[in-house]
């Protein structure tokens, strides 16, 4: 029990320090004097960035992941195997094919809410 309480602790703290440096980088790179129309497009801006780079760390994690299933670097029996290739292989194909969209499947027409 106590182990799970150290995690929820430790996540905890990791998500409210991203929040806060969000929360900081937001004040910092939106002038408190532009109009809303600029504030949503740096945002917009900021977003799509932000969605391309967790796309690309994701895509990485599935690839080494495929890689290490392919070569049975775990000595998995082979069916078992083929399972956990398959998603990965998945998420490598759906990020391959999203880069080729333009703004890789982000719509930046779109408003926000």
């Amino acid at each position: 029990m106590y182990d799970v309480i150290g995690i929820v602790v430790f996540m905890a703290i990791v998500v409210g320090l991203a929040a806060a440096i969000l929360f900081v980088f937001d004040r910092i790179t939106l002038k408190s004097g532009a109009s809303k129309e600029d504030q949503r497009i740096v945002i917009q801006k900021r977003t799509a960035r932000w969605q391309h780079r967790w796309a690309f760390f994701y895509a990485s994690c599935a690839a080494v992941a495929l890689i290490v299933n392919a070569f049975n670097l775990e000595h998995q029996p082979l069916k078992r195997r083929i399972a956990w290739s398959v998603l990965p292989a998945l998420v490598v194909l759906w990020f391959l094919l999203s880069r080729d969209k333009d703004g890789g499947g982000i719509d930046d027409g779109e408003e926000s809410g």
